[in-house]
């Protein structure tokens, strides 16, 4: 059985701080895509085009941020988290794992594991 090797892609685009930085195996940042400092990736993760990602973002492995999201600074994001096109998310705020974040909207508190929260601000479905 070999060993495969993932290394991270990252388009020639992407503005990040490389001395800061902390890229999983595997990861991939697209097109346009902006990070600033001390932002780390877990394995597999992907940062789509033209995002905006705050100093000291978290992301777990297998999370998918697609286009045009903005991550404020100091957010944390768990594992296989889904946040869709054009959401936001506020400074220091928790998404928990499994968590699923809409297309759109604009997360203002702690998004617990497993939960999907759609809106202006942010809501779980059901609420």
């Amino acid at each position: 059985h070999p060993q495969i090797t993932w290394p991270p892609l990252i388009h020639p685009s992407v503005m990040i701080d490389a001395s800061s930085a902390s890229i999983g195996i595997g990861a991939l940042i697209c097109a346009g895509t902006v990070l600033t400092v001390n932002v780390r990736l877990g394995d597999f993760a992907m940062i789509n085009l033209g995002c905006s990602i705050g100093h000291e973002a978290r992301f777990g492995s297998g999370s998918v941020v697609n286009p045009l999201v903005a991550i404020s600074g100091g957010v944390e994001i768990g594992d296989r988290v889904l946040i869709g096109t054009g959401a936001s998310v506020l400074q220091y705020v928790e998404v928990g794992d499994d968590a699923t974040v809409g297309a759109g909207a604009v997360v203002t508190k702690t998004v617990a594991s497993g939960s999907t929260v759609v809106g202006v601000p942010a809501r779980a479905l059901g609420d």
